[in-house]
């Protein structure tokens, strides 16, 4: 399994004495990646299949926050498609805020191209309103050099520690607490280096 919780869960509840931690991306060692960032707008930027428990609203909202309050240059980059079981759910975003600027829906991003869209984000954001365990998306912003903007989720942020990642945390049902973390970390070259 790939979440140390599971294990106690397996261990003690159901006794099972077979039962091994592999961590969620140990598989391979990525090269260090380039905390550069490309000239232009920074690219704030969600990954996934949207619609179930990932919902971009919120960052949308934030962005335009933030951009009511200071003078960053920011692009809005939602990287991913519907999840299957809300089909329709970023077409209809697309629509509800078509007057927002520097907003851009990628659709399904092809494997070759993940590297280049992770490559451009100045922060990768995690619009997630629950966690189904350990995510995918984390591991390729780690792998990528990009900082995470997390919700403060119990799972979720027990996960990010144990799995030695560093991330600023927002509180989910806010869109101000989120619009803080962004700023936080675009403001502060040094501390987006960090993360």
């Amino acid at each position: 399994v790939t979440i140390p919780k599971y294990v106690e869960v397996l261990e003690e509840k159901y006794k099972a004495k077979n039962v091994t931690l592999i961590p969620h991306g140990s598989f391979e060692l990525p090269p260090l990646p380039s905390f550069d960032l490309p000239t232009g707008a920074l690219q704030v930027m969600a990954f996934g299949k949207f619609g179930t428990y990932k919902k971009v609203e919120a960052m949308i909202e934030a962005v335009e926050l933030i951009r009511s309050r200071t003078n960053l240059d920011m692009e809005i980059v939602v990287a991913g498609t519907d999840s299957p079981n809300t089909p329709g759910y970023l077409a209809g975003v697309e629509a509800k805020y078509k007057a927002v600027k520097q907003l851009r829906f990628t659709g399904y991003v092809e494997e070759e191209d993940v590297p280049k869209i992770f490559g451009e984000s100045a922060v990768v954001v995690f619009p997630y309103t629950s966690t189904t365990g350990s995510s995918g998306v984390l591991h390729q912003a780690g792998s990528y050099g990009k900082p995470a903007i997390m919700p403060n989720l119990g799972d979720l942020a027990m996960l990010v520690k144990e799995e030695g990642y560093g991330g600023e945390f927002f509180e989910p049902d806010s869109v101000e607490s989120l619009a803080d973390a962004i700023q936080k970390v675009l403001e502060n070259n040094e501390y987006r280096i960090k993360l």
